[in-house]
């Protein structure tokens, strides 16, 4: 009985967890965690 009372208990702070962080993504706006993905500069021109 005290395995399926730990077993509850990991899953609950499992469930509490994902929920919290859909939460706070929600909240956010889902915002990317590193935005210079977006800053792309271009490579110098190869010069013979």
């Amino acid at each position: 009985m005290r395995n399926a009372e730990k077993l509850t208990d990991t899953i609950l702070k499992a469930v509490e967890k994902v929920a919290r962080n859909e939460v706070e993504k929600n909240v956010l706006g889902g915002a990317p965690k590193c935005s210079a993905i977006y800053h792309q500069p271009k490579r110098p021109k190869k010069t013979k």
